[in-house]
């Protein structure tokens, strides 16, 4: 009976002897390793924080109707090579309009001015666009005052049978009646629409008077 007890207590102190220092290299290594693992994982984790970075941009001019605006690279400019004579809301191909095309989204902002009647009011030079836009488009009845570069504006929407959905201003500067348009696939974001519609309409200037 005694030599029993005195192997089973030997072999629990053996057992001891080994579990010990198999707790204690882990706690060691516990401690040494999670502080590392923490920070390599705080290093790669993006902070919620971060900007993030604006997209290029490029100021596009118009010589033919004096005017710049700012979009993003994507953009590329036409200006026009022919005077408008402000009776049609021509194609968006009309060498009588400056456009600038980003060909990713087959987003177009066509700018267009011809000459008014001196004391041309803002709300007939409005009437006068609705006339001129082409059948296949449904106008909105109403429009909604703004500005363009400090002169009073109106701005509207459209959609067209062809396929686009259009963003539309209307304002006056000297003697000339302008026209803006940003037409747009139907198919793309209306949100992103006017994003960029507001975002050219910010950065509109007039570069004579």
């Amino acid at each position: 009976m005694h030599t029993i007890r005195h192997t089973d207590v030997r072999r629990a102190l053996l057992a001891a002897l080994i579990v010990i220092p198999m707790l204690a290299a882990t706690a060691c290594g516990s401690a040494a390793d999670n502080p590392a693992g923490q920070a390599a994982h705080a290093a790669a984790t993006p902070s919620a924080n971060t900007p993030t970075p604006a997209p290029a941009s490029q100021t596009f001019t118009s010589r033919q109707y004096g005017f710049r605006t700012t979009l993003t690279k994507d953009w590329s400019e036409t200006d026009a090579i022919a005077p408008w004579d402000g009776k049609e809301l021509q194609g968006l191909s009309s060498p009588a309009f400056a456009n600038i095309t980003d060909p990713a989204t087959d987003r177009t902002l066509a700018v267009a001015a011809a000459r008014v009647a001196k004391g041309m009011k803002l709300a007939a030079w409005r009437a006068a666009m609705l006339r001129a836009a082409p059948q296949v488009c449904s106008e909105s009845p109403s429009a909604e005052a703004t500005t363009l570069d400090s002169e009073r504006a109106l701005v509207w929407t459209a959609r067209c049978s062809d396929g686009y959905d259009v963003h539309k201003l209307a304002a006056l500067h000297g003697r000339r009646g302008y026209m803006l348009l940003l037409a747009s696939q139907t198919a793309n974001d209306d949100a992103a629409d006017q994003r960029i519609f507001d975002a050219m309409r910010r950065s509109f200037r007039f570069t004579r008077p």
